[in-house]
């Protein structure tokens, strides 16, 4: 491997001698953003960059097709508040209170869990930490906890009129508890939007060139946000970007290397919208060229998708987040209709101790399920769905083949993958995830991903510190061997 890292120009890369999965060894030669040739042996141009794959494997760039960028950014710079750093009161009390010497900062709270404390409030954190503002974030993404401080930064009072989900305690005052009102609460936020330098960075060191980011509340804000990290040069991967209606207008006037993805449907059991209303939404994305993907955690929620994609007819893209409990209905279903599901594998090996708690006994077979969404006949792809899942998809994969919990508790064997199927589902096509693993091939774009071992033993170490090198859209954006040297 060259120790140099290379900035596309005018010369050609070469990458000589690299296994292709399933095909042999070949030269593959790269000019500008593109793959220009590919055979057994090609002759090195003069001034062309040579790198030695040592006939190891060389694959299209990983896809992350369920993550929340911006949170992610900011979640490094938050305080991890549940499991399995923080699980009771006296560890979230002694977390806090590392971070509450400053008065002038607000403090961000990540990763909480009932588990720890189902009383924790704004009085609770005011005893705890009261000297400043404070925000803590449910794991499930869909409740906020504020403090006095914060409360009054925000100018939250009886004064103003709340939304529902603004929590009242017993005594007819706010308990700090926000249920599933982050737009509401971000218009009150002066945030600075995170720099997303140093998590691209560590996708690329995981091999990932694509990502798509599934906000539900993405608008035009959010794009202009994103495209700014992109002209930067804080984003050098390709993004697809989900989102709500208000992106319907932006179909013609896409960046290079951003594209607009599907309309993104939230859908929560105790507040199902009204059917025909939905069926409604999600035809007028269908006529502006975009496909509906639908959160769904509850197999409740699952059944309604399905149920309003009868209706609506389905559109080529139109697609599952999680599928967190799908039965067989559900699987003939969305093989029947063509609908693929982005699920979280490695949620099994994060969170599955806790599923054995929370999840009906009877559902717990049925978690993040695998193998059987292959043998229905559904597109299966995954994502980190980060902040609220860790970002390796390399873990994701080992997860999918081993389905055991952190205390090593086998969930749903009969799910397992094999090590190419857990590959597969990282290395579909940004706007059509799932399937087989992209064929790289002249013509096609230069998202790629080698790495410093043969596929015969990767598959028995599917791990993100074989990464050799990631290019994306020709250029070099990890290198292995000079960041070792760099540090």
């Amino acid at each position: 491997m060259s120790q140099e890292l290379y900035s596309r120009s005018e010369c050609s890369l070469l990458i000589r001698r690299a296994q292709l999965l399933g095909r042999g060894v070949f030269d593959v030669r790269i000019s500008g953003s593109t793959i220009t040739a590919l055979a057994e042996q090609l002759v090195p141009l003069s001034g062309e960059s040579i790198v030695e794959a040592g006939c190891n494997l060389l694959l299209p760039g990983l896809h992350d097709h369920h993550l929340h960028l911006f949170a992610t950014a900011a979640a490094r710079a938050s305080v991890v508040c549940g499991p399995p750093q923080v699980n009771n009161e006296v560890e979230l009390e002694a977390a806090l209170l590392k971070h509450c010497k400053s008065k002038s900062t607000w403090l961000r709270g990540v990763g909480f869990h009932d588990s720890v404390s189902k009383r924790i409030d704004r009085q609770w954190l005011d005893r705890v930490c009261g000297n400043r503002p404070v925000r803590i974030q449910h794991r499930s993404g869909m409740m906020w906890i504020l403090n006095s401080c914060a409360l009054s930064e925000l100018a939250i009072d009886e004064k103003i009129e709340l939304p529902d989900g603004a929590e009242r305690g017993d005594d007819g005052q706010l308990s700090g508890r926000f249920y599933n009102l982050d737009a509401w609460l971000g218009e009150r936020l002066a945030k600075v939007r995170p720099n997303l330098r140093d998590l691209s960075h560590e996708l690329a060191a995981f091999g990932v060139t694509g990502l798509t980011d599934t906000g539900a509340t993405n608008g035009r804000a959010s794009w202009s946000a994103l495209e700014a990290a992109m002209n930067a040069g804080e984003l050098r991967q390709r993004l697809l970007v989900m989102g709500n209606e208000e992106l319907h207008e932006l179909v013609a006037t896409q960046p290079k290397r951003m594209a607009l993805g599907p309309l993104k449907i939230y859908l929560r059991e105790v507040t199902l919208p009204e059917l025909d209303a939905l069926v409604a939404r999600i035809a007028t994305a269908h006529q502006h060229g975009r496909s509906a993907a639908f959160h769904c955690v509850s197999l409740v929620e699952l059944h309604f998708a399905i149920l309003a994609l009868r209706e609506a007819g389905v559109r080529a893209g139109d697609r599952i987040e999680h599928a967190a409990i799908a039965d067989d209905y559900a699987l003939d279903a969305l093989a029947e209709l063509g609908i693929t599901v982005v699920t979280q594998p490695h949620f099994i090996a994060e969170r599955g101790d806790q599923y054995l708690v929370d999840v009906d006994v009877d559902d717990v077979p049925l978690l993040y399920r695998g193998a059987s969404f292959l043998r229905a006949g559904v597109a299966l792809a995954a994502g980190s769905d980060a902040p609220y899942g860790g970002t390796d998809p390399w873990s994701s994969m080992r997860a999918a083949i081993a389905r055991r919990t952190p205390s090593d508790v086998e969930i749903g064997r009969k799910e397992t993958l094999s090590p190419l199927q857990a590959l597969n589902l990282f290395g579909g096509e940004l706007q059509k995830p799932g399937g087989d693993l992209r064929a790289l091939a002249v013509g096609q774009v230069a998202d790629l991903c080698l790495l410093a071992l043969p596929w015969e033993q990767l598959q028995l170490d599917l791990d993100a510190r074989h990464v050799a090198l990631t290019l994306c859209d020709g250029q070099i954006i990890y290198d292995a061997a000079a960041t070792q040297l760099a540090s």
